[in-house]
């Protein structure tokens, strides 16, 4: 036998293993797979997911764990925290019982605070961003700006993607773009804008976790003093989940504890 009938009858033989082949071999890493779960999770959810190499950290939960691929093992992580709290009632009676001037109490309390705003609100450094952006998946960090109000008398208040404070110090530490500083405050902060994220928005943020605006606080702003911001009353629930949240996240980072 000639080696050209030879070379023509083994590729006879074997052309129906070749078709059967899959066209495209390469597979994907564990990695991919595991950033392929937390977009699905966050895109059906809306919760955030992050992937991390092993096991996830302590606190979080494994949604799914990737080994089979060759190289590292990854998994898509979850913080079972930032779960929506669950109501017995109807859709659409938690927001029907509450007082319908909440928001507009809300509104005209921002207002106030920007009406008594020093400087211009600035963001966050992107050195900051970078190494929030780990724990902080669900919100675009770009896009908050932080600003100092002479309306308030101590500590913090957030709307949404703004947070406003009493120190303007405190700000510009916060800001400063050649030596940021992340403290655990900030990360408090930074909780309660990715809460109102996950809740869907101002509106229904407001309405689920504000509990109560006193007329102590609108006649002291009416006085032109600052305001306690103790005196904003949110569920306890949302200021414990913050509080635990900047915890979580400041072990990690060894950020500063004010």
């Amino acid at each position: 036998m000639r080696p050209w009938q030879f070379t023509i009858i083994c590729i006879s033989l074997l052309s129906p293993f070749i078709s059967q082949a899959d066209p495209n071999p390469v597979q994907r890493s564990n990695r991919q797979l595991a950033v392929t779960v937390c977009n699905d999770y966050r895109e059906t959810n809306r919760l955030p997911c992050f992937v991390s190499r092993n096991d996830c950290p302590r606190g979080f939960e494994v949604i799914e764990r990737f080994a089979d691929s060759s190289g590292p093992t990854f998994s898509a992580c979850r913080d079972k925290r930032h779960e929506r709290p669950r109501h017995s009632r109807p859709p659409g009676s938690l927001y029907a019982s509450k007082n319908p001037q909440l928001l507009k109490q809300f509104d005209r309390l921002v207002r106030e605070i920007e009406k008594r705003q020093i400087g211009r609100s600035m963001h966050l450094p992107k050195a900051s961003q970078e190494k929030l952006a780990h724990f902080f998946s669900a919100i675009d960090l770009n896009r908050i700006k932080l600003g100092y109000s002479k309306a308030l008398a101590n500590g913090c208040f957030t709307d949404c993607r703004q947070i406003f404070c009493a120190s303007g110090d405190q700000v510009n530490a916060w800001t400063d773009p050649q030596a940021p500083v992340l403290s655990i405050r900030l990360l408090h902060q930074l909780a309660h804008v990715e809460r109102c994220e996950i809740q869907g928005g101002r509106d229904r943020f407001v309405l689920a976790w504000l509990k109560h605006l006193p007329d102590e606080v609108f006649n002291a702003l009416d006085r032109g003093e600052a305001i306690d911001t103790e005196m904003i009353h949110f569920a306890m629930f949302m200021n414990s989940h913050a509080n635990n949240r900047a915890e979580s996240i400041c072990r990690r980072l060894s950020c500063e504890r004010e």
